[in-house]
C-alpha cells in the first residue's frame, strides 16, 4: 500500500470514527443514506414493465381490510380481464383475504414488492408511503380514494408536515433534495378523489396533484347508508334494535393533549338520562385516548376495542357526538342530529392542524365546552331531531354535491375502467 492510499484510509477511518461518536450526525447521515435508497429505488421501479391487467389493492395504513378500497376491490375483482391483488403490512388482513378465496400478499415478501413493480394502478386510502412500499411504485397510476371528508388540513397543506417544510422552506438547495424524497409519496400518475367542489378546491394544494387530476366521485364506503347487505349484520342486534348515541371524537396531536375522558364526562349522570329515555351511549374512542371508560354503567358501553365498521356504526346511530372527527360530515348523510362537544376548542385551534373551514361555518348542531351545557344539548336532540334540519342539508352541500349524495361505486368503478385502465 502507498502512502496516498494509506492517507485515503487514514482519511475514511477518520470520518467513520468522528460520526460514530457523533450520535445526530450518525442518524441524519442513516437518514440521508435512507432516503437516497428510497429515491433511487422509487426513481428504477419506473424502468419495470406494467400490466395494463393488474390493479394492486392497499388500505388503513396498511393495517386493515375496509373503507372505499375494500368495496372497490370487492367489486373490480368480479372483472375477469383484469387481476386485483391486495396488499398489506398486516400478516391478518393477508391471512383473512386468501381464506376468503383472494389474492393477498404482504407488503415486503417478494410476491407483493413483484405485483407493486408491475401493477400500472394502484389504489389506496391513505397514501403509497402508508398503505404499500412506495419505493417499488413509482411509475404506477395512483388512485388516492382518502379515508373521509375533514375540517382538518394534512400533507402539502398542513404547516408541521415533512412536505410542508420541504416545499416551503429558504434554501434553494433544500428544496431541490428534498422535492426528490416528497415525491416518493406519489406515484408517476397521481390521483385523488374528492366529494364537491368546495373539497376539490383545497386538494390540489393538499394532496400536491393538478386540478385536472382531482375526480370528484363521492366515498364509495358511504354506500352501506343507503342499502342494506349481509355485513350490516357484523353490527350486533342490540346496536342495531336500540336507540344509539355514539361518540366519536378525534385525536389530539397523537395524543399529545388527550385529556383523561372520565373528566370529560360525568358517566352517572350520562347513564341516568340514558335509563331515563331508553338510550344507549356508546364510545368509539380513537386510538389515541386517554382513560378507561367505566364498566359500571348499564347504558354506557365502550367498544372501542371492537373491530366493528365505523360506518356502519354511524348507519346505526340516532345522535352521534363528536368534536372536529371528519366522521359528521359523512354522518350528515344520514340527516340525524350531530351534538360537538368542543370542550378544548381555544387549545385545539392553537396546537392542533389548522383547519380548511371556520369551524363554526361547518358544524350544523349546538357546540357545548362543558357537561352541563352537553346533557342539556343532548336532551333537546332527543327531543327535537329536526331542529338543525335545514343548517345539516346546507353543510351537507358543502362537503357533498348533489350527484355524490347517493351511492356511488358504480360511477367510480366505470371511471377507473374507461378513463385510466383504458378497458
Amino acid at each position: 500500500m502507498n502512502g496516498k492510499q494509506l492517507d485515503l484510509l487514514h482519511t475514511i477511518l477518520l470520518i467513520l470514527i468522528l460520526i460514530s461518536v457523533n450520535r445526530p450526525l450518525l442518524k441524519k447521515c442513516r437518514l440521508i443514506g435512507k432516503r437516497t435508497l428510497v429515491v433511487t429505488v422509487h426513481f428504477l421501479s419506473r424502468l419495470v414493465p406494467k400490466s395494463s391487467k393488474l390493479v394492486v389493492f392497499g388500505g388503513e395504513n396498511g393495517q386493515g381490510f375496509r373503507g372505499n378500497t375494500k368495496y372497490l376491490f370487492l367489486e373490480m375483482v368480479k372483472n375477469p380481464n383484469i387481476k386485483c391483488v391486495w396488499i398489506s403490512r398486516n400478516n391478518k388482513v393477508v391471512d383473512l383475504l386468501i381464506k376468503q378465496g383472494y389474492v393477498a400478499y404482504k407488503h415486503h415478501s417478494f410476491k407483493g414488492i413483484y405485483h407493486q413493480l408491475r401493477a400500472k394502478v394502484v389504489i389506496h386510502s391513505h397514501s403509497i408511503n402508508d398503505d404499500f412500499s412506495k419505493s417499488f411504485l413509482g411509475g404506477a397510476i395512483s388512485i388516492n380514494t382518502w379515508h373521509g371528508v375533514g375540517l382538518k388540513k394534512v400533507w402539502g397543506a398542513n404547516k408541521n408536515t415533512f412536505s410542508y417544510k420541504v416545499l416551503h422552506d429558504k434554501s434553494a438547495i433544500k428544496r431541490f433534495f428534498g422535492t426528490f424524497v416528497v415525491k416518493t409519496n406519489q406515484a408517476k400518475v397521481s390521483y385523488v378523489i374528492s366529494t364537491s367542489s368546495a373539497v376539490s378546491s383545497y386538494y390540489p394544494e393538499t394532496f400536491l396533484v393538478s386540478k385536472k387530476n382531482v375526480l370528484q366521485l363521492g366515498q364509495v364506503r358511504n354506500d352501506v347508508f343507503f342499502k342494506d347487505t349481509e355485513e350490516d349484520l357484523a353490527i350486533p342486534d342490540w346496536i342495531r334494535n336500540e336507540k344509539i348515541i355514539m361518540y366519536m371524537p378525534t385525536h389530539r396531536n397523537f395524543g399529545k393533549l388527550e385529556t383523561d375522558i372520565n373528566l370529560v364526562f360525568d358517566f352517572q349522570k350520562l347513564n341516568d338520562l340514558c335509563a331515563k329515555t331508553g338510550h344507549k351511549f356508546l364510545v368509539k374512542r380513537h386510538m389515541y385516548s386517554s382513560g378507561q371508560v367505566p364498566t359500571t354503567y348499564e347504558h354506557i358501553i365502550d367498544i372501542s376495542e371492537e373491530s366493528y365498521d365505523p360506518q356502519l356504526l354511524l348507519k346505526y346511530t340516532d345522535i352521534l357526538v363528536t368534536d372536529y372527527s371528519s366522521c359528521y360530515t359523512d354522518y350528515l348523510l344520514l340527516d340525524r342530529p350531530v351534538l360537538f362537544y368542543s370542550y378544548d376548542l381555544n387549545l385545539y385551534l392553537k396546537k392542533s392542524n389548522e383547519m380548511y373551514f371556520n369551524y363554526f361555518d361547518v358544524t350544523p348542531g349546538p357546540k357545548v365546552n362543558d357537561f352541563s351545557g352537553f346533557i342539556q344539548e343532548l336532551e333537546k336532540s332527543m327531543e327535537q331531531p329536526s331542529q338543525y334540519e335545514k343548517e345539516r342539508k346546507r353543510v351537507l352541500d358543502i362537503f357533498y354535491s348533489e350527484d355524490n349524495q347517493k351511492e356511488v361505486l358504480e360511477k367510480q368503478v366505470d371511471y377507473i375502467y374507461s378513463e385510466i385502465l383504458k378497458l
